[in-house]
């Protein structure tokens, strides 16, 4: 007679377990978008800073060196991001959550951009000095060193490690949460088989009680 009560019991118990873990899975995902947004943002920035740099020295328009100090700004927290918002790219790492080694790859390449960028402003140091400079052959030296800083092998080397690195943290990132959420979902199965085959007790026990009560009631009759 108990049984009935206790399948209901395992029942209620294993969904309520099942729907934690829909949950959870719901946060890797989460997780998973929030790392995606993070890497893109780096790589963008990034290149912005790279495209701005060298449209600066090409160019020698002032537009281009203010579009770069800005994406600085920003990434510092000291002018507002795109939401309309100051926070640093570090902070906003922070925030999200990521485990230690993810966070410390995310943070290796805006440490490895920022050296990059101080490649760039010697390539505006240059452009500057060239600009003021009365003698056309040592102003043209100038532009030239410019281009050298931003266009050279140093420069494309730099650049290759931090997208390699944000690459590293992406797929870190994914290796982690993918092996997450399979661990999730092979739990969520082995709940959904429990409360079937509980489900089907039920019934049978149910329908096996009733006959049994149906039984009496003729033998009490006879």
């Amino acid at each position: 007679s108990k049984t009935p009560f206790i399948l209901a019991a395992v029942i209620f118990v294993c969904s309520l377990v099942l729907l934690s873990i829909f949950k959870t899975a719901e946060t890797q995902l989460n997780h998973l978008n929030n790392a995606m947004v993070i890497a893109e943002e780096m790589a963008n920035g990034s290149d912005d800073l790279t495209n701005y740099a060298r449209y600066y020295v090409t160019t020698k328009d002032d537009q281009w060196k203010k579009r770069f100090e800005n994406i600085i700004k920003v990434r510092n927290g000291e002018e507002p991001n795109k939401d309309n918002v100051k926070i640093s790219f570090k902070d906003k790492v922070k925030s999200i959550g990521f485990s230690t080694s993810e966070s410390d790859l995310i943070l290796k390449s805006e440490a490895l951009s920022n050296n990059l960028a101080a490649l760039e402003v010697k390539a505006f140091d240059s452009i500057s000095k060239g600009k003021i400079e009365q003698n056309w052959e040592v102003q043209q030296f100038y532009y030239t060193q410019a281009q050298m800083f931003m266009f050279g092998e140093e420069y494309n080397k730099h650049k290759n490690e931090i997208m390699n690195t944000i690459d590293k943290f992406t797929n870190d990132v994914y290796a982690r949460l993918k092996s997450d959420y399979q661990m999730s979902m092979n739990l969520a199965w082995i709940l959904i088989t429990i409360i079937n085959i509980s489900l089907i007790i039920l019934v049978i026990s149910v329908q096996h009680h009733n006959k049994i009560i149906s039984m009496s009631s003729n033998v009490k009759v006879s």
